[in-house]
């Protein structure tokens, strides 16, 4: 151990102690490693030489007793638990639910050091927000509220759930036959340019209801990507000004967990699915690379 750092091997030994292990003690290391590389390449994305010395892994000391008690739990075979499941690749933290349950697994986890005394509450705030940033916990959160807010609009609206023509003039024929006289008025919503008084006026369907919301959703996107752009724009401007590799170069990293390494991870996948954004802020500020620069995982 080194000053204000704990090697990788202390850290294994701990685990091997806690479960009493010691027969099978090389065995046992090589599986630690193997969720520990999960653990970096998954959850803290962070570049493995910034943490080694003469061959040597370290740590940050605050940073150990977590990832002893992640790693504890990761190969821990006497229960049925999600996080095994995740340290093992078998689970799909795009589902809401799911994400909002792995993180309730393994918030107590992060808590537990902070409350018997073994690291300090900003350590434990770092890991937890990066925990919720790297698998989507707060997104997965809102996204639950919001559906379950659609399901209670979707019941307290079917009365509104109507296919009634109203305003079509029908007329019958001799011969039993029907044929429009003139038909109601189907013209859809179109809310740009509205406030939402203006809209509601005119909102009187279920239907009604789910376009504009749907119209709504459309605006929120292209919103956000410009937003995003904004954002991203002023970070290509300084990768060029101090030709930079990467985005995560100007951390001061006193932890292993970073929820900014997560975010520059987010904005290396939007870049890669919408490539026409890339090339346009490559194009204004004459940086190059744009998305292998904020690309943290796989280092």
């Amino acid at each position: 151990m080194t000053e204000n750092r704990v090697s990788l091997q202390a850290i294994y030994d701990e685990v091997i102690q806690h479960y009493s292990w010691g027969n099978y003690e090389e065995a046992k290391k090589r599986l630690l490693r193997k969720k520990y590389a999960f653990l970096q390449k998954n959850l803290v994305l962070c570049d493995p030489e910034q943490f080694k010395e003469k061959g040597t892994n370290y740590v940050p000391a605050n940073d150990a007793p977590i990832i002893r008690e992640l790693l504890i739990e990761a190969v821990n075979d006497s229960e049925e638990s999600m996080v095994v499941d995740w340290f093992n690749g078998r689970v799909d933290t795009s589902d809401s639910l799911t994400a909002t349950l792995l993180f309730m697994q393994l918030k107590p986890l992060i808590m537990k050091p902070y409350i018997m005394g073994e690291t300090d509450e900003v350590t434990m705030d770092e890991w937890l927000n990066t925990v919720s940033a790297a698998i989507n916990h707060a997104t997965a959160r809102n996204t639950l509220a919001l559906k379950n807010s659609l399901e209670r609009f979707r019941n307290n609206s079917l009365p509104l759930d109507a296919s009634i023509s109203y305003g079509d003039v029908i007329a019958t024929h001799e011969d039993g036959s029907r044929s429009y006289g003139l038909r109601g008025d189907r013209t859809g919503i179109d809310i740009r340019g509205k406030t939402i008084e203006q809209i509601l006026d005119v909102v009187a369907t279920q239907n009604d209801y789910f376009s504009v919301l749907a119209q709504m959703l459309e605006l929120f996107d292209a919103h956000a990507k410009s937003r995003a752009k904004e954002q991203i724009v002023t970070y290509a401007m300084a990768k060029k000004a101090f030709e930079a590799e990467k985005a995560d170069e100007a951390i001061e990293r006193d932890s292993l967990a970073s929820e900014y390494v997560i975010w520059y991870q987010r904005v290396h996948e939007f870049l890669v699915a919408n490539p026409e954004v890339c090339k346009e802020i490559e194009e204004q500020t004459g940086a190059s690379g744009l998305a292998e620069f904020f690309r943290m995982q796989g280092r």
